[in-house]
């Protein structure tokens, strides 16, 4: 990725910060599918210590994280990675991954999404959103299944391992969801473009 820290505080000056102030997150997308021509999304986010990323994978997208400031370890594929300022990884399709913050540092850091995915995007987005109304656990979780459902079919990501098999029943809770108007609802209160 050739992004420099510069870059992308220049690039976020004027662009819409969504907090999660309950985990203490905040994420700004620099730039989107939409001014990419689908070509890659940007997302600058800052954590503070001890936020935790479940194991997850996608299947449309590869992911590159740049580390600007604090201390990331997790796995991709199998593989254990620690992550320190200006350290970069690349998670290809289908690699499971997962992570947590260690250290007493917050962290700061840059993710491409290569090609772009509108629907992470959106519901990153609406997710963060979603959280400061008492809609997630601590942890970040959404409270109700209709809502993980469709977070996950809806952003590509998928459960490895023994969650693989819950999948296909996410995908549908989420058409249902969809069907009844859940999406809707969550998208016009909690998605707010930049």
């Amino acid at each position: 990725m050739d992004w420099t820290e510069e870059q992308v505080t220049e690039m976020r000056s004027d662009r819409a910060v969504y907090r999660d102030r309950v985990q203490g997150t905040a994420l700004t997308w620099v730039r989107t599918g939409d001014e990419t021509g689908g070509e890659y999304s940007l997302m600058y986010a800052e954590y503070d210590p001890g936020i935790t990323v479940f194991p997850h994978y996608h299947t449309r997208y590869t992911e590159t994280l740049r580390m600007f400031e604090g201390t990331l370890e997790g796995r991709i594929a199998g593989r254990p990675v620690r992550l320190q300022d200006g350290d970069e990884a690349v998670v290809p399709p289908r690699a499971v991954h997962g992570w947590r913050s260690t250290g007493d540092r917050r962290l700061r850091f840059v993710l491409e999404v290569r090609p772009a995915h509108t629907g992470f995007e959106k519901w990153l987005v609406t997710l963060q959103n979603m959280a400061n109304d008492g809609l997630t656990h601590p942890d970040g979780r959404p409270r109700k299944l209709s809502h993980a459902a469709l977070i996950l079919v809806e952003s590509d990501i998928n459960l490895p391992g023994p969650g693989r098999a819950l999948m296909p029943a996410f995908r549908v809770l989420a058409a249902l969801a969809r069907r009844r108007g859940v999406a809707r609802r969550l998208e016009q209160r909690y998605y707010r473009r930049a």
